[in-house]
């Protein structure tokens, strides 16, 4: 084959990769570099790509990719890992899980702490909001990753569906509110037999903490209209108990409605995962 052929058949796969981002059909290989030309104001799956942040003081001209697998944050100490979340209303929420190299896996990344939301701007760019609607960090479109070796960016039909909307609250719940969801709750029933009392706490910064009563979690929480929920979940101990997995029921999330004043979590297809009641000020802790 001659060097004038080769070329063309590299031109020719490259516009074929390229299409494969934006189709809807079946399971597809983002190029690395995002492509916004069939996105709205929020469309999650159109986040995954490689991105250079701008605007955000000393982390300008950080790169960050975000594949369906994690968000990485590529420094000059390594990489710091996160698990992600997004939805087609508008919120995201990320939090750093683990770190390559020399970076700290405890780092406090300010603006991706302070996300809960975010809005496609343009062709080529991308703002994370605060809680009120305040730009945190501004992301451009950026090139390939520093390794794409490692890096996949496919996007399967499994990874769209999970950004569905999820169906509605079953008639009988109230949508919760960020205000209501604040506080310790604990499940309705089991967990008598735990090393402690399982439970699962909103604080009002957006992080929450748990217990499945061996083994402690956390991560952070969003809740938007009528009632959606995404919360991430970093690493936890795995300590075996007769344990009850609030932990999982709050990753599983997608909606978060009241039975009157219990707490109730649904997955995305309004299956209900559990059922949890205020905590009274002193519980049983051990």
């Amino acid at each position: 084959m001659s060097a004038d052929m080769r070329d063309g058949w590299r031109t020719a796969l490259a516009a074929v990769a390229v299409l494969a981002l934006v189709s809807c059909a079946g399971s597809e290989s983002a190029a690395p570099a995002p492509s916004h030309s069939r996105s709205g104001p929020s469309d999650p799956i159109a986040l995954v790509g490689m991105w250079t942040l701008t605007g955000v003081g000393a982390e300008a001209g950080t790169v960050v990719g975000l594949t369906p697998a994690a968000l990485t944050i590529y420094r000059s100490c390594g990489e710091l890992r996160a698990s992600w979340s997004a939805d087609s209303q508008g919120l995201f929420i990320a939090d750093v899980m683990g770190s390559s190299g020399g970076c700290d896996p405890e780092t406090r990344v300010a603006w991706l702490n302070q996300a809960t939301g975010y809005r496609l701007d343009g062709s080529s760019h991308a703002v994370l909001l605060d809680g009120d609607g305040e730009t945190v960090a501004r992301l451009a479109a950026s090139s390939a990753p520093p390794r794409p070796d490692r890096e996949s960016f496919e996007v399967t039909d499994e990874f769209r569906r999970s950004f569905d909307s999820p169906a509605a609250l079953p008639p009988g719940l109230t949508p919760a509110d960020r205000r209501e969801l604040a506080g310790r709750w604990e499940p309705v029933r089991g967990g008598s037999a735990a090393l402690q009392q399982p439970y699962l706490e909103f604080r009002a910064d957006g992080r929450w903490s748990g217990s499945d009563g061996c083994n402690g979690s956390g991560g952070g929480w969003v809740v938007g209209p009528a009632g959606t929920l995404l919360a991430t979940s970093g690493i936890s101990t795995l300590v075996g108990c007769d344990n009850i997995p609030v932990g999982d029921w709050l990753s599983a999330a997608r909606r978060a409605g009241f039975d009157g004043a219990m707490l109730v979590l649904l997955d995305q297809d309004a299956e209900e995962l559990g059922r949890l009641h205020r905590a009274s000020r002193f519980g049983r802790i051990g």
